[in-house]
This record gives C-alpha cells, structure tokens and sequence, in this order.
C-alpha cells in the first residue's frame, strides 16, 4: 500500500456533469479539478452515492434553509462538555469558528464557521452568510465500517449516522482555500482532512489510514483535536506554470489517542465511559505495538534536509503503544493538499495526550501542545506534565513545562497574549493561568465558579475559549482586558492590571463585568477583533452569533448584532399571513408588493421556550417575539440566575396559534395557547410582542400561588375568526371558549350552557344589569318573550300545558347539546369566512357544527368520524375541512353539504400491496394550497404526500432522512416550510410548477428521496469585497456526491425537452409564458404603446458642470464600453492568479494587440455573404448569414429536421421573434436572396405544424411569418406568370410549400375546434344533470 492510495483520495466529477442552476435544482453537477500529486486515487462511491436520486420530487426540490448558524446539536448541555475527559479530547474544538481579519476595521473582517455538513462565511459588518460551501465528502470506508459494528448504533434514531460532520475550518486571507477537518457524525470525532477550493472539496486526506489494516479496539481510538495554523510558505508550482512560485497554507494537525477503559459498572472508580464506543472491537484482539508498518510517505523528503528524516514518521505507520499524540503537518495550495510530515509524540511526550494546541507569536517552527497525562502515568510516580514546546521541522521535543501543578486539570485551551512569551492556559477547574513560556514560570491565575452539579460534587465550570482585548481604547482607559468564556455559557471580562489590596498588601486582578447565561450550553469560542472593543462568541448549542461592543464607562458589554435561532427543533410552524386558507392577503414579487408577507412563525420545542419570527427573503429580518419588557432585570430581581432562572419567567411551550390579519394594525392578530396550560395569549405582529390581554375564564386564577385551572381546561386548539374580533380556544374536556380579542371577556362558550356564571355576573343578573355579549341572558330573553305570546293564558291548564311544553323542548335541546357535545379533547377549530359555523373535530371521533351567534349545534351534528381526530385545517374559499385521523387517514368534509367527500389513505389501505396509497405514521400537520385544490400532509413515518382533492388521487410523495414535525405553505404556494426531528433549522422547498412544466400523472410507485435544503449566501456582491465578488455563489447544492460521480438526474434528465404526445393525433402545448406567444399576435399594437410621447429636452436650468448632448455618438460608447469590457475580463481571468502567484516577470504577458495587427494585415476584401480569415498556418471560410434564424433554418435543411429552430424561438422574446422572422426577407427587391430562405420557414413551419408539438407556439409564430410577409406572396402570385422561364421553378416549388402548410395549418385547426367544441357540449350536458 503506498501513500497517495491510502492517505489521499479525489473527488471527481464525471466528464458530462453540468453546473445547474440554484434556482431551478438545488442538486447542480460541477466539475472538481484535480490536484497536482501524482497517480490520485479516486473516491470509491458510497452506497448512498450510487443510488440514482436526484434529492427533488415531481412538485418540490430544496430551495434553502432558515434559522441554522452553527453547529449547535439539540442534545448538547453544559454537562457533556465538562467532566469527561474523551468529551474534552474531540469534542473541545468541535464548531469553533476562525477570524480572519481582511482590512484595519472590523468591516472587512470574516469568520469562518463550521455548519454541520458545510462552512459558511460570515462577514461581521451584517453578520449575514457571503459564501456556504457544498457538502463534505465521506470519510474513508473503513471509519464508517466501524459505525456499522457499533452495538449503539441502531438506536441512534434520527441521528444521522450516514452523514458527515465538521469539527473545525480555517480559511487563507483571500477566502479561497479552506481546510477542514471532519468525520461521520456517530464517530464523534475528526479523522479527515479537507480541502476547499472556495465552495468545491478537492482533496480529502484520511489522517489514520493505519487503522485500517487491522482490527483496533480503544487502545487506539484516534482523533483530530486541533488545527494550528502555521504561515504561509513558497512552494514551486507544477504543471502550466512549471518553475513559478505560489504561497502554500501550513497547518499542523493535532491528533491525540484517547486512553479511556471500559470499567466495571460496580466499580465506582470516577472515570467516565462516554457516547458510543464504536472502536470496540473482540477481547481477543491483538496489541499493535512492535507490529507497525514500515510505509515511506513519498513527499516526506520535500520539507525537511537528510538530518531531519529519522524523526519523520508516516502517518500510515501505527504509532507506539505509549505514543498518544501525533501532529500532522499538511501544506495546502489552490489545487494539492498533501502531508509533508508526521511528528509522534514519543520520547518526553510519551504517555501525554494533547487536547489543544499554539503557534506563540515569534517562535518560528515552534507550537505549544497542552492537555493532560494519561492515566497510567499519573499512577506512577515520574513527573507528569500538561504542556510541551514541539519543534515541527526538526520533531524534537523542546521542552516540558512544569510550572502548573498536577491538580490543575485539564488544559482546555491556549491563547497567545499580546506581550511576548506570555501565553494564557484556561483548564477543566475554571482557572486562567498565565504562564511565561520563556521562564517556565506561572505569574498569576483567575478562577471562575460554576454551579453545584450534585451535592457530593465541587462546583464545575470549564474554561472553554479566551481572547485578550488589543484596541487603543483600553490602553488609553488604563485597563488591560482579558474576556474568558465558560461551559455554563457566561462571559467574564477580566482587568489584568495589577491593583494591591489594601487589607493584606496581595496583588489581584479585577473582574470588570459578567455577561450570565451568554450562550445556551456553554461558550464555544470567543475572539475579540483585531484593534477594536468587539467580541464575537459563539455557542456550543445555542445557534447563535453575538457581536459584544464594550462601549460604556463600566466596561460592560452590550449586543451590537446577534443572529439567533431556535435551541431545540421547531415544533411549529405557520405562515405570518397564511393567505387564502386562514383569509390573508396574497403578496409576491410579480405584483409589485414587497416580501414583507414572507415571513414564518416558529415555535421551539422542549426546552425552547420562544417565538421567533422568520424571513425568507433576509435572514437579518428574523427576530424573536418579546414575552414581555424587563425579563432579564426580573430574573435577577427574584434572583433567578441564567436560563432555567429565565425559562421560570417564559410562557410554556407554545402547543398552538392562530393569526387574522384584519384587525392588525387595531390590536392583536396572532393567539397561541401552550402546552399543559389553560389559557390564552394575545400577540402584536407589528409590535413584535405579546401586549394582548390574557383569555380566560374569570374563575382561572392568574396567580401561581393559587388553585390552577384544572385539567379538563388545558387548551388544545385555537382559531380565530375572519372578521379578527374573536377567538376561540378547545380544551381537554371537549369545552369551546369563545373571547373577544380586543378586551379578553369571555362571549359564551360550546355547549352555550357549559359557561357557569360567577359571583359578580349572577349579582348583575339579579340586579337586572344587562352584560354586553352574554348569549345566555338573550335566550332567556327569548324563550320568556315565546313564553308569553302577548296574551296571559285565561286558565291554569293553559299555564300548565304551556310549561310541560316548554320543559319538553327544553329537554329536547339539551339532549340534542348532549349528543352533540364533545367527550373528548377538541383537537381543531375552524370558523367560515361569514362568521355563522364553527367546525370542531374531537378526539371522540365527533365532527360537530355550531352555530357562531347562537352556540346551538347543526341539527346533522354530530358527523361520526371513521376514526378518532388528531388535527384539523380549514379553507375558507371553498368551505372544506381535512380531518386527520388516528387510523393515519384524511377525511375531507364539504361544510356545505355537511357530507365526507373523500378519504385519503387510513385502514382501508391496510394491505401490504397498498401502503403506497396511505401514511404508515401519525399525522404531524395538515395544510391546504392557496387554491384549495392540494392537501398537503406530513407523517411521523417520514414522509409528506400532496394529494389532489378533485380526483383523489396522491400527486406527490416525498421521503426525507429525519421525520417532519409541522409544516407551512407559503400565501402563494411558491414554498412550503417544513420542520423535522433532530434539525434546528427550517427547510424550504419550492415549488418546481412555478417556473417549469411540471406533469403530475397518476399516483408515484414510490417516494423521491429528499435532500436537505442548506443555507445559502445572501450578501450583495456590490457591497462585498471586490475578491468575493467574482462568481459568488447565490446558492449552495445540497448533499450532491451522486452528481459529483456522474449519476443522472431523472426527474430533471427532460427539461428544455419539450413534453411528447402520449397517442397519434394528440397535440402538446409549449409550457412557455402565455406572454411570449400572446404578445406576437398585438406587436405592432405593443411598439405603438411603447413608443415616446416626444424628444428628450435639454434640461431648463442645468448647472454649468453638467454637460448635455442633444446626439450621443454610440459607435464611440459601444467601442469604449467593449475595450473596458475586455479589460475588466482579463482582469477576472487573472485574478486569483494573482492572489496566489508571485511571479513578477510579466513572462505570460499576452501579445493580442500584435496578433490582432498581423491579421488585419492580411486580410482581404470580403465578399458578398463569406469573409475570409487570414491566419499564418491556413486559410478558412467562415459563411455570415443575415441572421441566427436563417443560419439555423440553412443547417437544418440539411439534416431535414427542423426542431432546432422551434426551440430556439422558444428562447427569445416577442420583440427579438419579430427581428429574426422579419431578417428572412426585406422585401421584393431582396427575393434573390431572401426566397430560399423564405422556403426553408415554410418547410420548418410545414414540419412543426405536423409535430404536433408546441401546437400554440407555433400558431404564433405562423401568425407573425404571414404577416410580416404576407405583401410578397402576393407579389409572387402576381409575377409567377412574368417571371424567367428559370425562376419558375423555385416560384413553383415555393407556392407548392405554402398551400401544403395552409392544409396543414386548416387541419391541424379544424380537429382542434372539434375536440373544444366536443368537450364543452359535453360538459354543459354534465353540469346540467347535477
């Protein structure tokens, strides 16, 4: 086994991918050049790689995602990352973000941050993404064969073992390159190293291909722990530029070797046994020690002189039983990455296990390696040290500090300061040490205390990043900043300045500030920025990005900007304005609005506690809705400290909301109501907050101290009415509330009687006080007004009968309310657009319909549901209600004919052979498209189905790798908004009908397997750096490694096809914009409207500078707009040439103006239709033809097929159609040369016409032909008896072409109004029989 086949692997693209488009499939192909080293191997697929899976369905592919910002997981705490030492050891550096400054302000700076699968680039100056890159590559075979022979591995559920993570990038100063490092998400660690050549991985190095070749168990658990950036270096180019010299990125890769050892669960020794062992192999596996391979890397020799080869070890070789470090030093170019040397930590740096790693500022070839001894050597009793100098040219252990005691901890992290020598050490306890690495002497420390975990355990709170503050304003304040950022997610910012106590004489430092609860998990890095009070962090599960700016007289921090997201997956998602299913207005970029409509209501789940509002158009638009003003200052008040202190003071997790945009701007059009809680809350959109009144009933006491609603009261749905004056909120117990939003008073409730009156309303009833809105005392008013019948009964059987009669009814009521009231929790509520139904869907499989004024039920109430309910949707348009039921089927009720018109999937298909026709999994969420006609349901069993409501059948089937949760369908239909388990992020799709011909033709045989949706950029490019601006990406491919090798995409494998008639003598229409063919029939109409009203004036009072001309010389702008073009494009040629070479000698310097001389010079004269080119080797003929089209129509005649010609006028505008048709012939004058031509249109239009293809396109564009030509067949019909006996012929032949497309063209009509003229009788027929 050789080096480049082991260690080395290439992604290739095969020869016919192409790059697609963003905006019309996210799965693009692009070509991956290879790198420079010689015999690559390639990449073996993947079985996932191999399936033919283009990551898009018939409606939908993926668009982008919203709310991710870093690579925060929802099961990360504070608790994992704090006492373990394996968790330190791969999981310290895990989502840490790079800084790389580009200018002498922080607008001009970029960072750099790990997102799961990919990195993104953030600029600081909006926070906003410039660049996402494409997904990693997968690691070698045999890291992922481990996770197949993990006992654990089957019960990750939704974890997403297949996928890859990344642990770490650091991108160049130009933005670039960037190397990664990465490894399969249930390993748990980095074993990979990526090159990124801008947004395409290159080259992907396995780290530890010497665990491949036998089996290894924990003794050998590797890892990447750290990247340490090392400069730049020269390096000879290879290749094209032979002999050049370009700058290379050195970077050393810190590996370490966990020790940890399966211990006896009876055994309560305190060492921990974390996440899943999946490199545990049998017992009787065989130790590697003396049994190393003897491989030579064949590029070692290129770094280091002959003296330095015995301490260069391959990094294919196994390293020795006491070795548990190794550093790796890679050197990375535009096109090559490969491995130079390999350094083992033997020797001195036997039995120590680095956890981190640093460059100290001067010391050249030099780092620092901290992290701790391993177990067994600190059972002996030799000196054991955390910190070691490592010289990288020489491998040479320089030193080993000795100057922190043993019962420091683990180092977790180093940070040089900005005086030489000083290096500041955070560890696992919470304590800073500064140390002088010069010396070997510790100078002072700073501890931080963290929370009691237990009570038999000390306060922990690990020291997870540290940045020392560096701008003039600090010194000029006197003070020397030091921030430190720990695992319970606060923020200290230290003055390092030495202040003597008073009391005892000691030298201490002062804390300035604490920023609590920073970031949700614990802080993951924090960096100020070079030369300015600004601090970004970063979280380990918080998803956010704070920019701090230490402004004020105290030193203390506010957020200058903050990206943030939800901490645990959405469990809720709804459009703002949800349009014509819940009455919002339509909004979309085509009919001049703005996308403020375009905004998504997310609800956290457990443990998530907030609203937040996101933008599909902007992600700096997202914000998070107010619970209201001062929570942070009441949190400290009441002494309740960091986010559980401030999730006592939250809202539980919201279970449901509803919004009406018609009384927006007049009060509050969003309600929600919460899991395990009674009552309702009132939101403002506008205002961002809940500033509504609380809905409840007025015996609910609102005090915690109190006696709580009971449990039958616990909301469960909630609906609010079209005209936004009401709301209505289902409870458990089958109970209806209806409230009034505007004031909060309880109007009533379903049943009407089911409202019990309280204290004060019965003083009033007694009093005779009339109570505004009370339903029960109008029917009590109107049943003693039908009582009385204006005439008193003469006799006392009269009043007796009278009373029986009325008792009657009354019993006839109540057992009709009885009947029809709900036994069971209401799990949906819907209101008609008139305000006279309320729907309501129970768990006791009851559909019932209410009357909005009078709370009485329909007298067809209750509609028994085949099964019990779990949700409900409404669409107001058509008056149609989807009932999700247990038995995984839709039931869909027209409220009209108070019927069940369909059922999509449930028992009925419980058959093996019929599954495909029904969900296996309970419903998550519901919706219907904006015009009714599409239900859209979403399942636990990991799948979406779009079903069509006229015919029943099921249009469209999506599969996806993690269950979704809810779902949302944009005003328009354009995207649908998805949410799954697992996944902080929100997933958009759009909708592929929008912009292409999309045929839905009967049920899919199977689901299409979808790939998710990533970020994607969003920066200007003429507000970015000049460097980013050159083929800045607007979006990212998803998960694309099956196009990278070449698989075919079959769902997009016909598009620019047009679609084939499925029978003889059917026709097809173009799919093309009504507006392309349309507009050639009223041309001359559209240049008369666009034409000006009259000359452009010189302006009346123009200032002297300003000069105007009355003619503008084209010809010389055109030739000065070219030059500059050609300029500007030699310069985006050379570009990134220049950004890497240094070459100075101007050596490629290209001769265009002498070529361009020299063949002017040679030129001749051309002539009429062919212009000679002159070149030093030969002479060729180039034919010029009057048009495209007239090219086109020459070269087609020749292969007798003329489709070219029809779908490239399906590529041009009306106006351009005109020109090209309109460039055949220029008149009678021109009919030498323009009545070939002229035939060759007639024989395409003859063929066309025939095809039956593109049938109104091509109408359109004989309309045009006829009539832009229409005068000279009539001057040829005139002259064919005039004309030369030799010109007869070709006449002839063309009058013969044109009355064959006349029958043709009357034909192809004829039939066609035959078929319309057929089917509209038989459809007055049918509409008549309903």
């Amino acid at each position: 086994m050789t080096a480049s086949n082991t260690s080395k692997r290439k992604l290739r693209s095969d020869s016919n991918s192409t790059a697609a488009s963003a905006t019309t499939d996210s799965s693009g192909k692009e070509d991956v050049s290879s790198s420079a080293s010689s015999q690559p191997e390639t990449s073996r697929p993947t079985p996932s790689t191999q399936m033919d899976d283009t990551g898009s369905s018939r409606l939908f592919q993926p668009h982008r995602s919203l709310g991710l910002l870093t690579a925060a997981h929802p099961a990360a705490n504070a608790n994992n990352f704090s006492h373990s030492p394996s968790s330190h050891l791969f999981l310290s550096k895990r989502g840490k973000f790079h800084l790389q400054p580009q200018g002498q302000s922080s607008e001009e700076t970029f960072v750099t941050v790990p997102l799961g699968e990919r990195f993104q680039i953030l600029t600081i100056s909006k926070l906003v993404p410039i660049l996402v890159s494409r997904a990693l590559p997968p690691s070698s075979e045999h890291h992922r064969t481990r996770l197949l022979r993990s006992s654990d591995t089957c019960n990750a559920q939704y974890s997403g073992g297949d996928e890859e993570e990344m642990h770490q990038a650091i991108s160049d100063s130009s933005l670039s390159v960037t190397i990664a490092t990465h490894g399969p998400k249930l390993l748990r660690r980095a074993v990979s190293i990526t090159l990124y050549s801008r947004t395409r991985p290159l080259v992907c190095l396995d780290a530890f291909p010497f665990l491949a070749e036998k089996k290894t168990g924990r003794k050998n658990r590797w890892g990447i722990v750290d990247m340490i950036n090392l400069g730049k270096q020269r390096m000879v180019m290879t290749g094209e530029k032979e002999g050049k010299m370009e700058n290379t990125l050195l970077l050393a890769i810190v590996c370490a070797r966990d020790d940890v050892t399966k211990t006896n669960k009876k055994d309560n020794s305190g060492i921990d046994v974390v996440g899943n062992d999946s490199d545990e192999e049998s017992d009787n596996e065989s130790d590697l020690a003396g049994e190393s391979n003897t491989v030579t890397s064949s590029s070692s020799s290129s770094y280091s002189s002959e003296d330095d080869k015995k301490y260069i070890a391959d990094n294919e070789t196994s390293p020795a039983n006491d070795c548990y470090g190794r550093v790796l030093i890679v050197q990375a170019s535009r096109t090559s990455m490969k491995i130079i040397k390999t350094v083992d930590l033997s020797g001195i740096g036997s039995n120590f296990i680095p956890h981190t790693g640093l460059h100290p500022a001067t010391y050249v070839n030099k780092i620092l390696l901290a992290g701790r001894p391993t177990n067994a050597a600190k059972n002996d009793s030799k000196p054991t040290t955390s910190i070691i100098l490592l010289n990288v040219r020489s491998g040479k252990m320089l030193h080993s500090f000795q100057c922190l005691s043993d019962s420091c901890g683990i180092i977790t992290t180093l940070e040089q300061s900005p005086a030489v020598d000083t290096v500041a050490v955070g560890t696992s306890t919470g304590s800073v040490h500064l140390i002088n690495t010069l010396h070997d002497v510790q100078l002072f420390s700073l501890h931080h205390k963290g929370k009691q975990l237990s009570k038999k355990s000390s306060p922990v709170n690990a020291v997870s990043s540290i940045s020392f503050r560096t701008d003039g304003n600090a010194t000029r304040q006197g003070v020397a900043p030091l921030a430190v950022g720990c695992d319970d997610g606060s923020v200290s910012v230290w003055d390092l300045t030495p202040v003597e106590d008073d009391n005892d004489g000691t030298i201490r430092r002062t804390l300035l500030t604490q920023m609590e609860a920073t970031h949700h998990g614990g802080v993951s890095k924090l960096q100020y920025l070079p030369g300015e009070p600004l601090l970004l962090s970063t979280g380990m599960a918080s998803n956010s990005v704070l920019l701090h700016v230490f402004d004020a007289p105290d030193h203390s921090g506010r957020i200058l900007r903050q990206r943030k997201g939800h901490t645990s997956p959405p469990s809720l998602l709804r459009y703002l304005h949800p349009g014509v299913g819940g009455g919002g207005i339509l909004a979309n970029a085509s009919d001049g609005t703005d996308a403020a409509s375009c905004q998504i209501l997310s609800c956290g789940g457990p443990g998530d506690l907030s609203l937040r509002l996101f933008s599909t158009a902007r992600t700096n638009l997202d914000k998070e809705y107010s619970q209201g003003p001062g929570l942070e200052r009441k949190a400290k008040k009441l002494g309740l400290v960091g986010p559980e202190g401030r999730a006592e003071l939250l809202l539980p997790e919201v279970a449901g909301l509803a919004t009406s945009e018609a009384r927006s701007r007049d009060w509050g059009d969003l309600v929600t109501i919460h899991k395990d809680h009674a009552m309702a809350y009132v939101w403002s959109t506008n205002r961002g907050s809940q500033t509504g009144p609380v809905l409840r009933q007025p015996q609910w006491n609102v005090s915690i101290m109190k006696t709580r609603p009971p449990r039958s009261a616990h909301a469960t749905s909630v609906a609010i009415s079209a005209c936004g004056n009401f709301a209505l909120v289902g409870t458990v117990g089958g109970i209806v509330y209806k409230y009034n939003i505007q004031s909060g008073i309880p109007r009533g409730s379903f049943p009407r009687d089911a409202t019990s009156l309280t204290e004060e309303e019965e003083r009033r009833r007694k009093k005779g006080i009339k109570v505004a809105g009370d339903v029960g005392r109008t029917m009590r008013m109107l049943e003693k007004n039908s009582m009385k019948g204006g005439v008193m009964p003469s006799d006392i059987d009269q009043a007796e009968r009278d009373r029986i009669s009325f008792v009657e009814a009354e019993a006839k009521r109540n057992a009709i309310i009885k009947r029809a009231s709900h036994e069971g929790a209401v799990v949906g509520i819907a209101i008609d657009s008139l305000n006279k139904t309320v729907v309501t869907a129970g768990s006791d499989s009851k559909l019932v319909l209410w009357n909005f004024v009078t709370h009485m039920p329909n007298k067809k109430s209750p509609i028994m549901l085949p099964s019990p309910a779990t949700k409900l949707t409404h669409v107001r348009d058509s008056d149609l209600a989807a009932i999700a039921m247990r038995d995984f089927g839709v039931a869909v009720f027209d409220c009209s004919s108070l019927s069940i018109v369909r059922y999509f999937g449930g028992s009925r298909y419980a058959s093996p052979s019929e599954l495909r026709l029904s969900h296996t999994g309970p419903i998550s969420d519901m919706g219907f498209g904006p015009d009714g006609r599409k239900l859209f349901t979403s399942s636990l069993d990991g799948t979406i189905r779009v079903w069509d409501v006229p015919t029943g059948l099921c249009v469209d089937w999506m599969s996806f790798a993690s269950p979704p949760t809810s779902m949302a369908l944009s005003p328009t239909g354009e995207f649908l908004a998805t949410s799954h388990v697992g996944r902080l992020g929100i997933s958009l799709w759009c909708d592929k009908s929008f912009f292409r011909m999309v045929l839905l033709d009967g049920t899919p045989s199977e689901p299409a397997k979808m790939n998710e949706p990533q970020p994607v950029a969003e920066c200007e490019q003429e507000e970015a750096d000049q460097s980013l601006s050159i083929s800045m990406p607007r979006s990212v491919a998803v998960k694309d490694y099956s196009s990278i090798n070449g698989d075919n995409d079959e769902h997009g494998a016909n598009d620019g096809v047009p679609p084939q008639a499925k029978g003889e003598g059917l026709i097809t229409l173009s799919g093309l914009p009504p507006g392309h063919w349309k507009n050639l029939f009223h041309l001359e109409l559209v240049k008369e409207r666009n034409k000006p009203k009259e000359a452009p004036q010189k302006p009346p009072q123009a200032p002297f500078f300003l000069q105007w001309r009355s003619v503008i010389d084209s010809s010389t702008n055109d030739d000065a707009d070219n030059a500059g073009n050609a300029q500007s494009t030699a310069k985006d040629d050379d570009g990134w040439d220049a950004v890497w070479s240094d070459d100075d000698n101007g050596d490629d310097v290209d001769n265009t103006a002498d070529a361009s001389e020299e063949a002017s010079d040679g030129a001749k004269p051309a002539k009429q239709g062919e212009i000679e080119t002159t070149k030093a080797s030969k002479r060729r003929k180039v034919m010029h033809y009057r048009s495209k089209l007239a090219e086109l129509l020459q070269n087609c005649s020749d292969e007798n097929n003329y489709s070219e010609v029809t779908r490239y006028l399906s590529t041009m505008g009306p106006s351009a159609i005109d020109v090209e048709i309109s460039s055949l012939c220029y008149g009678a004058h021109d009919l030498e040369d323009g009545l070939h031509l002229l035939h060759l249109a007639s024989l395409w239009l003859v063929e066309a016409c025939e095809s039956n293809q593109s049938f109104e396109a091509v109408n359109a564009y004989l309309h045009r032909f006829l009539h832009v030509h229409g005068n000279i067949f009539i001057q040829i019909d005139t002259d064919l008896k005039e004309d030369e006996k030799e010109n007869l012929l070709k006449l002839k032949e063309f009058a013969d072409t044109i009355a064959h497309l006349r029958e043709k063209q009357n034909a192809a009509s004829t039939r066609l109004q035959g078929k319309m003229q057929h089917t509209i009788c038989l459809l007055r027929h049918l509409s008549r029989m309903v």
